[in-house]
């Protein structure tokens, strides 16, 4: 699988908040989505709530989860 653009991920992440796509669809979006960007909680981050736009979402998928030690 390449590596998705920000826009191809947004458009997928919309996709996913629609609810379009058959099953095997959206796990293949969330696979393709996990490869392209460094947050690892793509499904909460999509998720997250119906007051976040999809860019917020797109946002927040691009911030990377760190975990200080």
């Amino acid at each position: 699988m390449k590596k998705l653009n920000r826009e191809e991920v947004f458009m997928y992440v919309e996709k996913i908040r629609k609810g379009l796509g058959s099953d095997e669809e959206i796990t293949r979006w969330v696979e393709e989505i996990s490869m392209s960007v460094p947050n690892r909680n793509i499904l909460g981050t999509i998720m997250s709530g119906n007051n976040v736009t999809t860019e917020e979402v797109v946002g927040k998928l691009y911030e990377s989860n760190v975990i200080y030690l």
